[in-house]
């Protein structure tokens, strides 16, 4: 038997190759037009490290974002976002970078949990850069005189920004979130038990946003019958244990926790803290040791998302290196 010439089996490869490249190409199509076809692409994309997902956008996203012991949080509805709070003032570029990435070049509203530095900090700059349609406060007098209250007063101004104060049972929509103002329920002396205490409702899912509240408040806002209970908590003041009493976390209790810090010489979050969120059954996610944390809420299941090149897990409740 003669065996088959050069030219022959290069034929036959190519034609096998085109067979191949027809089936990716139809593969490829599949993938582009149904929907279980382009999350598999886009997980396998970023589990490849391809992309990030950047632009995924489900029901709800809640992006805690990774600015030290600050807050800076990214919430995402319905092609609508806000921003709560926004860092220190070398944040500003951390943050508006974070949201032009996420392809957000402006915000429905621009929230202040309240006026301390290392959460107002990186308004002013992220302005610079992003533009708002309205400032969220609550209604509640501080004392303004501090350098970064005063910066984001004069952007506010100078921009046009109109300012919404809530008072406890103000809401605002943002797609199809809903956020309404619970507190701060009385008038407190410290700016952190002054913290706007928001909860934001979004199909079965919901979220508590309190600033930096603190023990004193966090029991009169449990004396005031406001409805606390909810699946997200992001941690008040850092983690610190001022914050996160446990009856507080009782009535709240979270199937999520965020705690937003970073390791310095307050050596936040408290391991009190950490085991008063585990006695309530909280996944605890932290963003010194996780990076930027995203929640994503399909309308049935919520996903968790953490962004950092390299997990480190150096602080836990059992282990800390000091």
């Amino acid at each position: 038997m003669s065996k088959p010439s050069t030219s022959g089996r290069w034929t036959g490869f190519f034609r096998r190759l085109r067979i191949f490249g027809l089936c990716l190409a139809v593969s490829a199509l599949v993938l582009s037009v149904t929907p279980i076809g382009r999350q598999m692409y886009a997980l396998a994309c970023y589990e490849l490290g391809f992309n990030d997902r950047r632009e995924e956008t489900e029901l709800l996203e809640v992006h805690v974002i990774d600015v030290g012991k600050a807050d800076a949080i990214l919430i995402r509805s319905g092609g609508r976002a806000a921003l709560i709070d926004a860092g220190k003032p070398d944040a500003a570029d951390t943050v508006a970078d974070y949201l032009l990435r996420h392809s957000v070049t402006a915000i429905d509203y621009l929230i202040m949990s309240h006026p301390d530095s290392d959460h107002i900090g990186g308004m002013p700059g992220v302005l610079g850069e992003i533009d708002a349609g309205a400032f969220v406060r609550a209604d509640t007098r501080y004392s303004e005189g501090g350098s970064s209250f005063r910066a984001l007063a004069d952007t506010l101004k100078r921009k046009g920004i109109e300012t919404m104060a809530l008072e406890p049972g103000g809401s605002f929509t943002l797609g199809q979130a809903v956020f309404t103002a619970l507190g701060p329920v009385d008038s407190f002396e410290d700016p952190n038990n002054s913290s706007l205490v928001l909860r934001m409702d979004c199909g079965g899912f919901s979220a508590l946003f309190c600033g930096d509240m603190e023990y004193e408040a966090e029991q009169a806002l449990i004396l005031s019958g406001q409805d606390v209970d909810v699946d997200l908590l992001k941690v008040g003041h850092h983690g610190s244990n001022t914050s996160s009493s446990m009856q507080f976390l009782w009535e709240v209790s979270p199937e999520y926790a965020a705690v937003s810090t970073a390791l310095d010489r307050n050596l936040l979050p408290k391991d009190e803290v950490l085991e008063r969120l585990e006695n309530v059954g909280a996944q605890i996610y932290r963003t010194d040791t996780d990076g930027n944390i995203v929640f994503i809420y399909d309308g049935n299941n919520v996903r968790v998302r953490l962004d950092k090149e390299e997990r480190t897990d150096y602080e836990t409740v059992e282990h800390r290196p000091f």
